[in-house]
């Protein structure tokens, strides 16, 4: 039996190497998602940011939520290429206004951080040049031969082949962003997403959340699978 999961970005490393089997998963930032959701498109499970649980909640169109993970923002270069220092907010600076290019996303949490970090520490204005993926990884453009550096999620850029990922943000300029997953009140299977449900607190989904550099929940009860 296939249930259909909408799952933000975040997870798709996590889901792609350990989601089992009768689930159709769909991929892309929580505020695409929210606005197909929205638009009445039908899901049995939703997998976003911790707010855009929660605004469903408060909608009612979801049942209890369970936390699933956070990840902070970080950094990566082509794979082979040379390591930025990023290790303070100075050498952070330094490493994005001598970058060719600078990739990050339009819609997602990371990316709508990002743009607004670029403008409150006035970086943007300086950038050689920044390129706004509108769908997908950031560090696609780095596969590409688009852009020398992309910022992200750790956990969104974990996945990616061809990259090396450099390491996350100063402690300063870090942005965490957590994530949740939730049961549509109105579907039809419900004993299939509450399997699914425990499948994303198995230990073989925490060794997945691990590798992609997503941290586990810490209160969320894991289970042998």
């Amino acid at each position: 039996m296939t249930i259909t999961v909408l799952s933000t970005l975040a997870l798709k490393g996590v889901l792609e190497d350990t989601a089992p089997q009768g689930a159709s998963i769909r991929y892309h930032s929580t505020q695409a998602l929210l606005g197909s959701i929205a638009a009445g498109e039908p899901a049995d499970v939703v997998i976003l940011t911790a707010e855009g649980i929660g605004k469903l909640a408060r909608e009612g169109k979801v049942g209890p939520p369970l936390e699933v993970g956070s990840s902070g923002v970080g950094l990566a270069v082509r794979a082979g290429a040379r390591r930025p220092d990023i290790s303070t907010v100075p050498a952070l600076e330094k490493t994005l206004l001598a970058a060719a290019s600078v990739a990050h996303s339009k819609s997602g949490a990371s990316g709508l951080y990002f743009a607004g970090l670029l403008e409150r520490r006035g970086w943007a204005s300086r950038l050689k040049k920044r390129v706004v993926v509108e769908k997908g990884p950031a560090a696609a453009a780095l596969v590409a031969g688009e852009a020398e550096i992309a910022v992200q999620l750790l956990c969104e850029l974990a996945p990616v082949k061809g990259i090396d990922v450099v390491g996350g943000f100063p402690q300063e300029v870090d942005y965490v962003v957590s994530f949740s997953a939730a049961i549509m009140e109105d579907t039809g299977q419900r004993k299939a997403a509450e399997a699914f449900m425990a499948f994303l607190t198995s230990e073989k989904a925490l060794a997945a959340m691990k590798k992609n550099l997503l941290t586990p929940a810490p209160n969320s009860r894991r289970r042998p699978g």
